[in-house]
């Protein structure tokens, strides 16, 4: 696993007060710009206004954002090689090690090609996830990401051999009814609200994409669980090494095949030529492009920063405190500033039940992490927690509740 079994460091307190505060701004700031980005318009390349809705776009954005944390890492070990150079006899030893290592590069070059396995998966999930939330509020999208946890669980088993506790099966199932339920809601609110911007069919279909890219998003947890215990990289390496992989699959593979591919964007799948028109003719789009860029490789770093730091607690709340902020936002921007907005929130009928299944969603994740236990049941003996459980970086950034500890 990646760096192998981490336990946890005395970070001190204003440190990590510092790098929650930053995921909770930029793991919100992330979700809402990638909405907003897909609801503003711009003239095209045929000289007609139209919807910026470029799902690989988004998803190129989130591959760079990931691959500036490792130009970032890079930079920074530069600095400090120049700020404060090595004495001549420590830089001799360096240089005779370095000659010696040829063994020790060929199996790095390894470590790094097998980054690019889960790369795959990050890519089509967020590709997905981008498809889905074009379709559906920013709140719902935000709480069917927690599906992540129920495929990881399930996959864990088939793949890894993991064997669950009562108390994870319970805690599964209530996610289950959990999204379930926010989904029904969604379906219902969008039948029930005039305002609302998306039909009944739409939103199923964003939903669908978006629980797709959650169980891809579950195939990238595993494979890194499973493929990558021997990559000892630095997490901020792995998660730079993955976007740079992403970038370039996305570059050589992706956008060849959606210009070739028909589809509704002028002739292609996806037109990589009107999205640079449309981003030239709009600032609006350009500036929460580039903010998006800043705040999700903000929220990287953070996120790498803050893993060793953080308990299961931690995670539930800071996840749990995104998506009432965003839902928050949401509410906030159709009742004051604009009802016709499309990254708006209308408080209707089917609201209540929503945040229903949010706390039953929120209950399970709880139950499942052994943050609640219930009586009765019979939970494995209290160690230390085991941070090799978040080795995989995706289950980190994401917020993601570790795997089920072997039974």
């Amino acid at each position: 696993m990646a760096g192998g079994a981490r336990r946890k460091t005395k970070t001190p307190l204003w440190l990590v007060c510092l790098y929650v505060g930053a995921m909770l701004a930029t793991g919100t700031i992330n979700t809402l710009t990638t909405k907003i980005q897909f609801t503003l318009k711009s003239v095209g390349i045929d000289g007609e206004t139209e919807t910026f809705q470029k799902p690989w776009f988004g998803t190129f954005n989130m591959l760079f954002a990931m691959s500036l944390v490792l130009v970032c890492q890079r930079l920074a070990v530069g600095c400090a090689r120049i700020c404060f150079p090595a004495p001549p006899k420590a830089m001799a030893e360096a240089a005779l090690l370095e000659g010696a290592s040829a063994e020790g590069q060929s199996s790095r070059r390894r470590k790094i090609l097998l980054v690019a396995i889960p790369a795959v998966s990050d890519l089509l999930a967020t590709a997905f996830a981008c498809i889905g939330i074009m379709y559906i509020p920013a709140s719902v999208w935000q709480m069917l990401r927690g599906a992540t946890l129920i495929f990881a669980a399930i996959f864990s088993i088939m793949f890894l051999g993991r064997k669950m506790y009562g108390f994870n099966w319970l805690g599964l199932l209530l996610c289950v009814i959990g999204i379930s339920v926010v989904g029904i809601a969604s379906i219902n609110g969008s039948n029930d609200d005039a305002s609302s911007v998306q039909d009944s069919s739409s939103v199923m279909f964003g939903m669908g994409l978006t629980l797709l890219g959650q169980v891809v998003q579950a195939a990238q947890v595993i494979a890194e669980e499973y493929l990558m215990k021997d990559v000892d990289l630095p997490a901020v390496e792995i998660v730079g090494y993955e976007g740079l992989w992403g970038l370039l699959i996305l570059i050589v593979i992706v956008y060849p095949l959606l210009w070739i591919l028909p589809g509704p964007d002028h002739g292609h799948a996806e037109d990589i030529v009107d999205t640079l028109v449309l981003l030239s003719n709009s600032k609006e789009i350009m500036s929460v492009v580039v903010l998006y860029i800043f705040s999700c490789g903000t929220f990287n770093m953070a996120g790498i920063a803050v893993t060793g730091a953080l308990s299961g607690v931690h995670r539930m709340m800071l996840d749990a405190s995104r998506t009432m902020v965003i839902w928050a936002f949401g509410l906030f921007v159709h009742y004051r500033i604009n009802p016709s907005s499309a990254f708006g929130e209308a408080w209707n009928s089917s609201s209540y039940l929503q945040l229903v299944g949010f706390f039953v969603l929120v209950m399970g994740q709880a139950i499942y992490g052994e943050i609640i236990k219930v009586p009765g049941l019979t939970y494995p003996s209290q160690e230390e927690e085991d941070y090799a459980h978040f080795a995989s970086p995706s289950a980190a950034l994401h917020m993601a509740s570790p795997l089920p500890r072997e039974a």
